[in-house]
């Protein structure tokens, strides 16, 4: 059997403690990084979701923005400014549809037919983003001179790394079968 003295006794006592608050604390890192990976968004808190909602719609117009002078940027964004709050809710009823779909596609009795109005509704309120995305942008860009026009017509998304290649589908568009 081992003795430690007092002192010694209370240094391991303190690093004992200071192990275990560490392994909690890191324990709770890597439970809340999974939670939050969860399908269908469970456990997303509020400001998460405004998060993604401005990551999605908003920085693909910044980066369209980026085109443009500095000048020209301001009178852009404040244009599109005036549409956030439209196309912050319809971007949510997106989501919202796009949640169905996966529930109707999970349900354990599978309904052909809520999946089919799932898809419908779906393509409805994608169409609903892209009609007040296209107003903001026709209301944004109307105001421009021409130099920044054509630059934001020459301006490609540069998001090969998210997924997107323009040359893969140009490729694509030559052999429909190419990239699956």
């Amino acid at each position: 059997m081992v003795t430690l003295d007092a002192r010694t006794g209370k240094w391991l006592l303190a690093a004992l403690i200071v192990s275990l608050g560490l392994n909690l604390f890191v324990g709770g890192l890597m439970l809340g990084h999974r939670l939050n990976r969860l399908p269908h968004g469970a456990f997303v808190s509020e400001r998460h979701e405004r998060a993604e909602e401005k990551r999605r719609i908003f920085s693909f117009i910044d980066r369209m923005a980026s085109a443009l002078p500095a000048g020209d940027r301001e009178k852009f964004l404040a244009v599109i400014d005036g549409y956030r709050g439209e196309l912050a809710q319809a971007d949510k009823n997106f989501r919202e549809a796009r949640n169905k779909v996966r529930t109707a596609m999970s349900a354990d009795n599978f309904d052909r037919a809520a999946l089919e109005n799932a898809f419908a509704d779906v393509s409805a309120r994608m169409a609903d983003v892209q009609k007040v995305l296209h107003a903001a942008l026709t209301d944004a860009v109307s105001r421009l001179p021409p130099d920044a026009r054509k630059r934001l017509a020459d301006w490609e998304p540069k998001d090969k790394d998210k997924g997107w290649d323009k040359d893969r589908d140009k490729d694509r568009n030559k052999d429909p079968d190419k990239g699956r």
